[in-house]
């Protein structure tokens, strides 16, 4: 009888597949050693490409002894897998300075001015609080102290773009040091910042209004209010910022994004949609809610409605880009919110500085207004700051 074939010889894994495995692994980590202080600055770059040398060494050396022992590499080959799908990949990328735009849109600020911005699960975004312009709440301006001087008053700004441009001489900031000229020590904490919603300023206030013990509250918003919204309203949108912290800390994920979006399989831009990032009945609801936190927190408030030139010209790229559907939806939707603003101020006996009508009133309206009819010129924001000084001095608002 004839023994089985092959029935006593035991499976080896040749010595020449070791040798490959080990060629392999080693380019791979090697590959990893050389982009690494090009992918990361500094310490942290030296310090991959000194691990990653050191791995490819040691890991090229196990598998050949393993394959000379005839035992399997099968995890350092699975490492090796990893290291060559997913982290030279990124490696390179990242050395070649790639980047990709995240999914978050809401018209203004755009995706690209996401990667300057710090992300907030409740405000959607804020200043970064590496920057040298912005303090600890993650806004322009110095620290404010915590708890208040008692000789020093202040002033609160709730906003958006308008009452933030052109920081340290953003209107409000001005404002404060007209009051200070005539009335003793006042400081402005701003808490504006474009793209900002009522939506967005209840949760400012909420989180932080109270804390900061106000004596005045300015609040004035509705420009991004009642532009169209992308993919949600504000009040419904829940952007992913878990995975968008990670989005951004990947370009291997933003090369994928890209290709997805290029074969069709993502949507480039969120879909716009047919009624404003934050609808009528809750821009005066949130408008309501923002008076009543500054009165809990002991404060005067003004409301202030936002002028406009809109109904001289309106800007072409607000067109382009679909912040509204026509020019006529631009001057009407921005007349029915500011009359919001009238409404819940007289309803709720809240003191309306009516900016649109008093700039409307006057000779050199435009010369007060830039190019896009929505912020102010210098000009402009030194007649806003001098308008609210005088009113806040009128109403008994201050005292000298």
């Amino acid at each position: 009888m004839e023994p089985a074939a092959n029935a006593a010889e035991p499976p080896t894994q040749p010595a020449a597949s070791g040798r490959g495995v080990a060629a392999g692994f080693a380019f791979s980590f090697g590959l990893g050693a050389v982009l690494a202080p090009q992918a990361f600055a500094g310490a942290l770059g030296w310090a991959l490409a000194v691990a990653f040398a050191l791995v490819a060494l040691a890991g090229s050396a196990l598998i050949r002894a393993l394959s000379r022992a005839g035992r399997s590499s099968g995890p350092l080959f699975a490492l090796w897998t990893v290291q060559a799908l997913l982290v030279v990949p990124e490696l390179g990328l990242r050395s070649a300075g790639f980047e990709h735009l995240s999914g978050i849109q809401f018209g203004y600020p755009h995706p690209e001015d996401f990667w300057q911005l710090e992300l907030d699960d409740e405000l959607f975004w804020k200043l970064p609080a590496d920057s040298p312009l912005a303090n600890s709440l993650g806004f322009f301006g110095p620290e404010p102290a915590r708890p208040k001087p008692p000789e020093l008053r202040r002033l609160v700004m709730l906003g958006d773009s308008c009452s933030q441009q052109d920081h340290p001489f953003a209107w409000p900031e001005l404002a404060a040091r007209e009051l200070a000229a005539t009335t003793g020590a006042w400081e402005c904490v701003n808490l504006a910042l474009s793209g900002y919603s009522t939506h967005q300023g209840l949760r400012v206030a909420q989180r932080w209004l109270a804390g900061l013990e106000p004596d005045l509250v300015a609040i004035y918003y509705g420009w991004n209010d009642h532009w169209l919204a992308r993919g949600a309203i504000d009040s419904a949108k829940r952007p992913a910022l878990a995975f968008e912290r990670l989005y951004r800390a990947s370009a291997l994920l933003q090369a994928l994004r890209r290709m997805f979006v290029r074969v069709g399989w993502l949507a480039g831009d969120a879909p716009l949609r047919d009624e404003p990032r934050v609808p009528l009945e809750e821009y005066r609801a949130n408008l309501v809610a923002l008076v009543a936190l500054a009165r809990e927190a002991g404060a005067r408030v003004v409301l202030l409605t936002a002028p406009s030139t809109h109904d001289l010209a309106v800007p072409e790229y607000l067109l382009k880009h679909s912040f509204q559907r026509d020019a006529r939806a631009v001057v009407e939707e921005h007349r029915r919110y500011n009359e919001v603003v009238r409404e819940v101020a007289a309803r709720h006996e809240a003191p309306l500085l009516d900016l649109e009508q008093r700039f409307a009133a006057r000779a050199d309206r435009s010369a007060l207004m830039r190019e896009d009819g929505i912020h102010f010129s210098e000009a402009g924001r030194v007649a806003a700051a001098r308008e609210f000084s005088a009113f806040a001095l009128e109403q008994g608002l201050v005292r000298k």
